[in-house]
Parts: structure tokens; C-alpha cells; sequence
């Protein structure tokens, strides 16, 4: 760098340090690309670098609107100027960054340190809570250690700032908010440790007992000694004299093992090795379906199955030809008028046509086991009302409830007989020609 530049910088970084915006704007018009030649160095202090140690805002705000890039820039220790903001305990600059950008909360510097990080570790809980509500997402950032909010929480003894993370964690209410809150809670470091695992190294029973109230902490992971948090939190116990009482009882109540009793799982290799058995092959075979299927395809026929069960379910509730009226106390008040012939071939026909669509609709719910568990408690209540209903204007209710869930149950073993010969077939060094196809030729044309 020469003389006059040299010093230029110089007269730029005291200009950064009084917040003399005045002084700034003399620099560019001297050299209108002083700016721009500090940008085009990879690792460098910028006047934000050096705005943010001596919490000038108002200098800050008008170099972010001149360059925006300096606030992720590191500088050559690995820092942004907001981590030196964090470190020199300027709290109104780093309120006033978080608004201005939540997202550089999230900018990674020394060993994957982020400033939301160095706030956890420094204990401001009420910074922490603002970075949350502008950036929601870095809760979830780790460090090069694999370790995040919560770990460094625990590590640091920040008890009020973990009453933040774990609050915030089951109050989420985004996209993916239930599967964000089981990985946040059960993440692992390097030595597969989850912050319950560090508060029972470090016999810290508050946070034991906060973390223990997450409903989707999982108490039984091992590390990478093979140890739950509860042999770590005996040992430690052991060490110091005697445990606690109450800490022991809230550990059984939350059903907690020590790794000794708990039942050897296989690894991924022995899983991977061992054959194809019907159930893997089915379950399989639905998430390929599932994942094959674009979402336009998806709900155009999601709509078409919709209004099939809608048409076949009123026709439950209206049968061609009307019912009986209870007029001159009718015997068959309530029945349907047509024969019984036409009634029975009816009623076959809409009863396939019903499962075939609520069948096909499960098929096409998003994946993800919430979405299955409340289809298959929604779609068991309407199979049942459906079967009370053409009971009703059946002539004979009894044996037509009886017929309807009996169909119910043949639908289903046809189909896991269909995909069993299926499984069969593909097995046999001479394939037969199937006579069970075309069920699952319709699902192969529309998803495969």
C-alpha cells in the first residue's frame, strides 16, 4: 500500500472510531474507490470493525448503506464486526445490527463461532431473545465442534439464557417447528454428547431438570463411551459424595435407563445387510410412490379422489330412488326403495369405488408421520360412518353393517396379497404373468 493511500486508511479507520460520517465522506471524495479496494481483500477491519468495538451507530448504519457487504466480512482473527460488538459489550450496536439484519446473527467466524453463539456463552438472555425473533433459523447453527446454543448454555453455566433457548424451542411455531425442536434438543457433538449429557458431567441438576421437561428430549442417547446421561449423572453423584433424591425421582418418572439396560440397536451396516423382508419392501414401495409423485400431479389428484369420496359418501346419504317415509308406521321406513338386487350391486360398486379413493389419498398425504397418524384417525371415522350409513337404508342392517366392514377388510388383504405375490414374482427365476396388476398399474402410471 502506498504513502498516500496508507494514510488515507489510517485518516478512514479514526473517522470510523469518532463516527465522523463527515470525515468519511472527505475520504471518498478524495479516492471514490476507498471502499471498494478495503472490500476486494478477503480478511481485513473494516471501518465497521472498528465503528463496532467503540459502538458507533449512526457511523455503522451509514457504511452498511454504502457497503453492505463489510457487516459479514471477517477480519484476519476471524471475527465480524458484530462478534467485536459482542465481545466489547456494545449492546445498543448489536440491537440496532439484529434489526437492521437478523441474518447476521448467523455469520460464522472463528471456529465456526456465530455472534448469536457468543451472546449464549456471555449470558445477555435479553440479546439472545432478540436474535431469535429477527433470525429464528440460528438456533439451530453449530459450531466446528458440532455443538449449538443449547450445549454452550449448559457449558457456560447460562441458566437463565437455556430458560430462553428451551422456551423459545416449544413455543417454535414455523415450518418443520415439531422436527427443528427434536434436533435442536437431541443434537450431538463430536464426542455424541447432547447438552443433557453435559449437564450431567457437570452435575448442573436445574438444567437436568429444565431439559428433562422438554417433551421431545430423548433421555436414553448414548455417547461415544457408550453412556446415558443417567450413568454420567451417577457417577458424577458417586463422586461427589451422594446424589439427589428428588433428581433421582424425577429421572425414573421420565422412564430413563441406564445404558447397560437398554436393548442393543443394530448399526446402520447390519440394517443395510440383512434381507428384504415384506414389511421393508411395502413400506418402501409407498415412499417411493410418495416421493416420485410431483405436486402438481399430486393435487390435481387429490382433488379428482376428493370428489369420489365426496359423490360415493352422499350416496350413503341419498340412495338413488329416495327411502321408505315412516308414513302408516312402515316397517321399512328408512330403507331404500330400490329392489334389493339393485341395492346389493350398489353398494358393492360405491363401497370399492370409496376405498379405492380413500386408499389412493393416503397414498398421495404429504410424508411425514403426523400427516399419516391424523389421515388414518380422520379415514377410520369416516369408513365407520360410511358403514353405519348404508346400514341404515339397507333392508337389513345388521348383515349389511357386517357385509360393509367385512369389504373393508377384504380390500386391505387384497392389497397386501397384491403386493406380497408382487414381492413373490420378483423373486422367482421364472416370472409368471400376475393376475394381480391392476391395482398397482394405476399408482405405477400416475406416480412411476
Amino acid at each position: 500500500m502506498h504513502a498516500p493511500q496508507c494514510q488515507s486508511y489510517i485518516r478512514l479507520q479514526q473517522a470510523a472510531e469518532s463516527g465522523s460520517i463527515n470525515e468519511l465522506y472527505a475520504l471518498i471524495d478524495e479516492n471514490p474507490y476507498i471502499l471498494e479496494n478495503i472490500d476486494a481483500v478477503p480478511f481485513v477491519s473494516t471501518p465497521l470493525h472498528v465503528a463496532a468495538v467503540f459502538g458507533n451507530i449512526e457511523f455503522a448504519m451509514e457504511m452498511l448503506n454504502l457497503k453492505p457487504s463489510f457487516a459479514r466480512k471477517l477480519n484476519t482473527s476471524g471475527y465480524s464486526p458484530l462478534h467485536l460488538a459482542v465481545e466489547k459489550e456494545q449492546s445498543d450496536f448489536v440491537s440496532h445490527m439484529l434489526w437492521h439484519d437478523g441474518g447476521l446473527s448467523r455469520v460464522k467466524g472463528r471456529n465456526g463461532v456465530t455472534p448469536f453463539h457468543l451472546l449464549v456463552i456471555r449470558g445477555d438472555d435479553d440479546l439472545v431473545a432478540e436474535c431469535l425473533i429477527t433470525s429464528p433459523e440460528c438456533i439451530e447453527d453449530v459450531n466446528v465442534d458440532r455443538q449449538n446454543a443449547l450445549h454452550l448454555a449448559v457449558m457456560n453455566d447460562r441458566f437463565e439464557v437455556l430458560q430462553v433457548l428451551t422456551g423459545w424451542i416449544q413455543r417454535m411455531s414455523q415450518k418443520d417447528a415439531y422436527y427443528i425442536e427434536n434436533r435442536v434438543l437431541n443434537k450431538r457433538d463430536f464426542d455424541f454428547n447432547t447438552a443433557l449429557h453435559l449437564a450431567a458431567y457437570k452435575n448442573d441438576q436445574q438444567a437436568l431438570k429444565l431439559l428433562l421437561k422438554c417433551r421431545l428430549v430423548e433421555p436414553n442417547l448414548v455417547n461415544i463411551d457408550d453412556l446415558t446421561f443417567v450413568d454420567i449423572l451417577r457417577t458424577q453423584g458417586e463422586n461427589a459424595g451422594g446424589g439427589n433424591l428428588d433428581l433421582e425421582q424425577a429421572v425414573i418418572k421420565t422412564g430413563c435407563v441406564e445404558a447397560a439396560s437398554m436393548p442393543k440397536f443394530k448399526e446402520e451396516s447390519d440394517l443395510l445387510k440383512s434381507p428384504i423382508n415384506f414389511m421393508t419392501y411395502y413400506s418402501t414401495s409407498m415412499k417411493r410412490m410418495k416421493s416420485s409423485t410431483s405436486d402438481q400431479d399430486r393435487g390435481a389428484f387429490l382433488i379428482v379422489c376428493t370428489l369420489i369420496i365426496t359423490a360415493t359418501y352422499q350416496m350413503a346419504l341419498q340412495p338413488p330412488g329416495g327411502v321408505h317415509q315412516s308414513e302408516n308406521a312402515n316397517a321399512n321406513a328408512g330403507s331404500v326403495v330400490m329392489k334389493q338386487t339393485f341395492f346389493i350391486l350398489l353398494w358393492i360398486s360405491n363401497t370399492v369405488g370409496f376405498c379405492c379413493a380413500v386408499f389412493y389419498t393416503f397414498c398421495l398425504i404429504p410424508l411425514g408421520q403426523l400427516f399419516t397418524i391424523w389421515f388414518f384417525y380422520i379415514g377410520t371415522c369416516l369408513c365407520i360412518s360410511y358403514a353405519l350409513a348404508m346400514a341404515v337404508i339397507s333392508p337389513h342392517p345388521l348383515v349389511f353393517l357386517s357385509a360393509t366392514f367385512a369389504l373393508f377388510l377384504v380390500f386391505a388383504l387384497y392389497l397386501l396379497l397384491e403386493a406380497f405375490v408382487d414381492t413373490w414374482r420378483k423373486h422367482r427365476t421364472v416370472v409368471p404373468k400376475s393376475r394381480f396388476s391392476w391395482f398397482w398399474k394405476v399408482l405405477q402410471y400416475y406416480y412411476i
